[in-house]
This record gives structure tokens, sequence and C-alpha cells, in this order.
């Protein structure tokens, strides 16, 4: 790795390389001087992105549950990142989240604090700008009270 060399303000930059192979400043090409602006590509699964985002959901005062509350979370896919699907390019993302929230929150309030979080994490964690964030609030959460079964008991 060659570091730049500067001898005054008024020469134009060295490289400790180009010295050491004798060629004087103004006889090396432009595009020897010039530190490449990308060096490859860095792909981002689109499941690290849900991850991101479920973990940032859970830190949300109000969000019960994320992901489905019903018999559909049996069929739906299993892991870190359940309840939450996410598309990732190279330079966008976005993101879909299904959420319980809790009895009491306002849920319009709710909602704009989930994506504030979840854009914040998600764009400082990889550099993606999140262009939405779509929330799906798919039942409510009354502490205290159990769901009835919906099985019939047998005498």
């Amino acid at each position: 790795m060659s570091t730049l060399v500067s001898s005054s303000k008024s020469s134009p930059p060295t490289t400790e390389v180009a010295e050491a192979k004798g060629a004087p400043p103004a006889e090396r090409e432009p595009a020897e001087l010039e530190v490449p602006r990308h060096r490859g590509k860095t792909f981002i699964a689109d499941d690290v992105v849900s991850v991101i985002a479920r973990i940032a959901a859970e830190q949300v005062e109000g969000i019960h549950q994320i992901g489905l509350s019903n018999f559909r979370s049996i069929l739906s896919r299993f892991g870190r990142s359940r309840g939450v699907e996410s598309e990732v390019g190279l330079k966008e993302a976005a993101i879909d989240i299904d959420v319980t929230v809790i009895f009491g929150y306002p849920i319009r309030e709710l909602a704009q604090e989930l994506r504030e979080v979840i854009i914040d994490s998600v764009e400082r964690m990889t550099g993606r700008q999140v262009v939405e964030v779509n929330i799906n609030v798919n039942d409510v959460h009354v502490p205290g009270r159990e769901p009835k079964s919906s099985r019939r008991q047998l005498e």
C-alpha cells in the first residue's frame, strides 16, 4: 500500500512507490496519483437487513410481537428475521414488517417511531438508503387478557 507524501503545497503529491522507481513527479501519468474510489462491491443479503430491522424493532416500546400472531405464523418462515422481509440493492433497501401492538399505544406515533428506529439502524449499519418501511399492524395485544381457546373443551 502506498501513502501519499507531499513536500510542499506547490508541488504535486508523490507516492513512495513511484519515488522508489525513480520516476520524477512531472513524468508520471495522472492515473498513478489517483487513489481508486472503490475496490469492489459489498453485497448485503436481504436476511441481514431483515435481522437488523427486527432487532431495532424489538427496542421500540409498545411493540408486543414481531411477525404474525395467529396460524399464519406457523406457515411463515422461521428464524431471526421472522416477520420482516427486505429487498436490498447496492444503494437502497426496502423493508416490510408485521407487528402486534400493545393496547393503549397510539398506532400512528408508534409506527412513526418504529419506522425511524429501523431506518436509522439499517442505514447506519449498512450504508444503504432505506427508501421505505412498510408496517403491517396485524393485531392488538391486551396485557392480562389471554386469548380464548378456539378448541371446544370436552366434558
